[in-house]
């Protein structure tokens, strides 16, 4: 039982922290991705094979675990796929937070991890 909540403690944790290495507009992509992915229920298994990648592609992507995510590439390929237009992954008109200023702390923030 303790191994359990060691390992549910330790996803929680780890997703804050990535979600730290990620921007506002990466989130916002990553969900609007997902939402449409499971409205047409399809699997994140599926549509990586789908696309042409690696199966667990974007349950990597999803459960925001690691570093990975989407590319105007991976994103055209994903509108093929679910039939809609890449524009349906980007907020209208757009996000109020500065993403360059959270792209620019989340790049000072792993050169500072680098140093130590």
């Amino acid at each position: 039982m303790q191994n359990i909540i060691r390992k549910i403690f330790y996803l929680q944790t780890n997703k804050e922290v990535m979600k730290k290495n990620l921007t506002s507009i990466d989130l916002f992509i990553i969900d609007a991705v997902k939402k449409r992915r499971e409205a047409l229920n399809i699997t994140p298994n599926k549509l990586s094979v789908m696309i042409g990648l690696n199966r667990n592609f974007i349950y990597r992507i999803e459960t925001l675990e690691y570093k990975e995510k989407y590319t105007p590439h991976h994103l055209n390929e994903i509108a093929k796929v679910l039939n809609c237009k890449i524009a349906d992954f980007f907020p209208v008109p757009y996000l109020e937070q500065d993403c360059i200023e959270e792209y620019h702390e989340i790049r000072d923030r792993r050169r500072q991890e680098l140093k130590k």
